[in-house]
């Protein structure tokens, strides 16, 4: 069972989406989400440039410790998650479909479970080139953290569900493939692909 703060994100943005794939990012209201938005940030690019974060929220910058504003995206991954974060970044852009990660964070030895939902946002056009994104703690955290958190660890990922429900991800399975690099995978072993070389 996700988070309720989780669902009442999603929710607010397929509300704001309505018919489109994505809404734009100047439909967006602050005080829509003002209880979420130490949560908050939004990623900026377009697949496959580099991703960095537009904005972050107070909370997201404490737990790492700086300020993340033009902070590459995949600097606060750890190196195990590989490309596979900025992947599924592009994924969400690419589909235009919100995906909901498990990540885990260890900042004093003990691990701690987070929702990381991602959802596309348009600026201008047809074409999502941004996305907004909440970390959510899935345990109430009683008290502040003392010790920064380096990185996170990816655990399982899935696009939402059709009509907004969100995915059931289960603890332990493999993290999902991402369509993008299994679709890349295909194609440079295709006999078009070998035929060129």
């Amino acid at each position: 069972m996700r988070t309720r703060a989780t669902e009442e994100i999603l929710n607010y943005w397929n509300g704001l989406r309505g018919l489109a794939p994505a809404p734009l990012r100047s439909d967006l209201d602050p005080s829509a989400l003002r209880h979420f938005l130490p949560n908050l940030f939004i990623v900026a690019g377009s697949a496959p440039a580099t991703l960095s974060f537009a904005l972050a929220g107070t909370r997201i910058c404490e737990l790492f410790d700086r300020e993340l504003r033009g902070v590459d995206y995949q600097t606060i991954w750890g190196e195990d998650a590989g490309p596979r974060p900025k992947e599924i970044i592009d994924n969400v852009l690419l589909y235009e479909r919100a995906a909901l990660l498990e990540v885990r964070l260890s900042p004093d030895g003990e691990d701690r479970p987070y929702d990381l939902l991602l959802m596309p946002l348009r600026t201008v056009g047809h074409v999502s080139d941004r996305v907004l994104g909440a970390l959510i703690p899935r345990v109430p955290v009683a008290t502040p953290r003392l010790v920064p958190v380096e990185t996170l660890s990816l655990e399982n990922w899935a696009f939402v569900e059709a009509g907004g429900a969100l995915p059931r991800l289960r603890h332990g399975e493999p993290v999902s493939e991402s369509p993008v690099s299994l679709l890349q995978r295909l194609i440079a072993n295709s006999p078009f692909a070998q035929a060129g070389r």
